[in-house]
């Protein structure tokens, strides 16, 4: 007797086909709870960045702008386990680097042009490769500036032993790994003249309370007009040596006029000596304030009504040009008279667009949305739109400078927010805080890799607002790659929400791979929509390719 042997037909095939497909939708769907939402919700201080991999990862710009000739000095930011060789391929004659360190230094070519590097980072548990372009040419900050501020958490006791702990900070708590560059001085470093101290007493002694004034109040310039810090930076050189020493980066602060915004001396009659010195000393970056310069401007104009924002701050950004080393020209003038359309042509890197966000910090939002929205075209690379810095941990008083910092007045989702905020607008990306004072949740909120290589992607797109309704933002983020970064925000104080976004708001269709940047985690792929719940003043930021 002969067996029969049935066959598998075509309809059968197709059964299987469709049953398996279902099977794939629904292993790689996003809607990955009960109710098919994808739960963003944020707890009281939740550490979202996971801890980083011990295989290396290189982060940072992809496009680096540098000026011809200059000196340099760039440390590769990669996380993973220590020790980590590093290597370059096709690394321009005159810069060198140090293996172990990561750290690529010496002299920018002098021609310019564009040289085009691969860098790879190799330890016992993997390697890592990234791209980087060095562009050589007039444009300095083809990607927006990282560092810490000394402002916020520091003001008036800001020191040279502050500044290398800050560097040290910096390094071992992973903020170099990600991508900071700088550590930035602001106001205080100084010395105040004894005429003025004398002349302001009640209010300089009211303003510092309980402030020790030794080795602070003296002559503020040598026998030859150069600037004398105050005593509690014996040596600017073996500081900004130290901070080079990681490959970091150092900023300083002055004013046009003759003091600064805390009465200390301004550079006023000395702009070119000044930013000769600055270099000397072997700073990377100005923060130059209008502080009593507005006087001195008003004053001017007085005489000479035709007389210019630009003009006024042209000097010194020639005198910072013709450095032997760039120096980064951070505006600081309030956004007065619109300095986004004449501060680019001049040469300056960025600006600020408003006030100081510090006392004001619940503004952290309605700032961001102007620059998104009526300020948007003129950002990008080497000139942007400067909303202040992310204050988000602990801050001295304005009013009380002396006292203790405290916590700032914002939830850990209002957190959240204003660092996904600063990333997707391509804002400077500076903190400001007690840095000797942070708590792992700030560290956890600023070592977050993708975060940071969202502010620094190479297309430099500022995030487009596609919804604001009520309590609902939405905004997307186009990246070099292809892929977008998308931004959902619970704007309602008090309660929970659940947001849709379908994909044709984002010009897409189909199905596209989510990817949680907060959590780094992998979402598998939605069709044409996503829900998200958040919490009050929540945020969920994601990445969606094809």
């Amino acid at each position: 007797m002969v067996k029969y042997k049935r066959s598998i037909g075509f309809k059968h095939i197709k059964y299987l086909l469709i049953l398996l497909s279902i099977i794939i939708l629904t292993l790689n769907d996003c809607k990955v709870s009960n109710d098919k939402t994808y739960d963003a919700r944020i707890q009281e201080k939740e550490i979202l960045t996971p801890a980083a991999q011990k295989s290396p990862r290189i982060n940072g710009a992809k496009v680096y702008g540098v000026r011809p000739g200059k000196n340099f000095i760039y440390r590769i930011p990669c996380q993973g386990q220590r020790p980590i060789d590093f290597s370059i391929k096709g690394l321009p004659d005159g810069l060198i680097l140090d293996s172990n360190k990561g750290i690529i230094s010496g002299t920018v070519p002098s021609e310019k042009g564009e040289y085009n590097m691969v860098l790879s980072s190799t330890n016992t548990y993997g390697k890592a490769t990234r791209p980087l372009k060095l562009v050589v040419g007039d444009k300095m900050c083809l990607t927006p500036p990282t560092g810490w501020n000394s402002w916020g958490g520091q003001m008036i006791f800001i020191s040279d032993e502050i500044v290398r702990k800050a560097a040290d900070i910096f390094i071992e708590q992973g903020l170099a790994d990600v991508g900071f560059q700088y550590i930035g001085i602001d106001d205080c470093w100084m010395k105040l003249s004894p005429e003025l101290y004398d002349n302001r007493r009640e209010k300089v002694v009211r303003m510092f309370e309980g402030f020790s004034y030794d080795g602070v109040i003296g002559e503020i310039r040598d026998s030859i007009g150069n600037i004398i810090p105050n005593e509690r930076f014996p040596d600017m050189k073996a500081m900004t040596d130290y901070v080079h020493g990681y490959g970091l980066k150092a900023g300083i602060y002055s004013s046009p006029g003759v003091t600064t915004c805390q009465d200390f001396a301004g550079s006023f009659g000395h702009q070119e000596q000044d930013a000769r010195q600055y270099a000397q000393w072997g700073f990377d970056l100005l923060k130059y304030d209008l502080c009593s310069g507005g006087r001195d401007l008003r004053a001017i104009r007085k005489e000479n009504p035709e007389y210019s924002q630009s003009e006024y701050w042209k000097p010194m950004t020639e005198y910072l040009r013709s450095q032997e080393r760039d120096i980064l020209f951070n505006l600081c003038q309030y956004g007065g008279e619109e300095p986004w359309i004449w501060a680019p042509d001049l040469g300056i890197q960025s600006w600020r667009i408003g006030g100081d966000l510090n006392h004001n910090v619940n503004n952290y939002f309605k700032v961001a949305m102007r620059i998104a929205i009526d300020l948007r075209e003129y950002s990008g690379p080497g000139h942007w739109n400067d909303p202040d810095f992310m204050y988000i941990h602990k801050l001295r008083d304005v009013n009380k400078k002396v006292k203790p910092s405290k916590e700032i007045g914002l939830s850990t989702n209002q957190r959240y927010q204003y660092v996904s905020l600063w990333s997707i607008i391509c804002a400077p990306f500076f903190f400001s805080c007690d840095i000797l004072e942070m708590d792992d949740f700030t560290i956890g909120l600023l070592t977050n890799a993708d975060i940071l290589n969202i502010n620094q992607d190479e297309l430099a797109h500022v995030a487009e607002v596609i919804r604001d309704d009520e309590n609902e933002t939405v905004m997307v983020k186009n990246l070099a790659d292809g892929s977008k970064v998308l931004a959902i925000f619970n704007r309602d104080p008090q309660n929970e929400s659940l947001i849709k976004v379908t994909w044709s708001e984002l010009s897409e269709k189909g199905r596209l791979k989510v990817y949680d940047v907060w959590r780094q985690k992998e979402l598998g792929s939605c069709r044409d929509e996503m829900l998200v719940k958040l919490s009050p003043d929540g945020v969920g930021l994601f990445i969606v390719n094809k």
